[in-house]
């Protein structure tokens, strides 16, 4: 994983297939015990919520050349 600082409070990554979904995975597996949790900051859990929907319409619209999904690997 590389981690680079584009300017202030935004960041560049480059992943593996596997790093993706490793982050993915515990970004939901949070989320999904934040939801059920009364004390979780609301505003902590829209945000969440927002980024774990934001990448499943931007990996939506990710298509190989060929059709087949662009989900990464894992």
């Amino acid at each position: 994983m590389k981690v680079t600082r584009e300017r202030e409070n935004v960041f560049g990554l480059t992943l593996t297939g596997q790093e993706l979904s490793a982050l993915v995975a515990g970004a939901r597996m949070a989320l999904d015990i934040m939801e059920g949790d009364p004390h979780a900051p609301s505003d902590a859990v829209e945000l969440l919520r927002s980024v774990v929907a934001d990448y499943d319409k931007a990996l939506a619209r990710l298509k190989t050349s060929d059709g087949r999904s662009g989900r990464p690997s894992g």
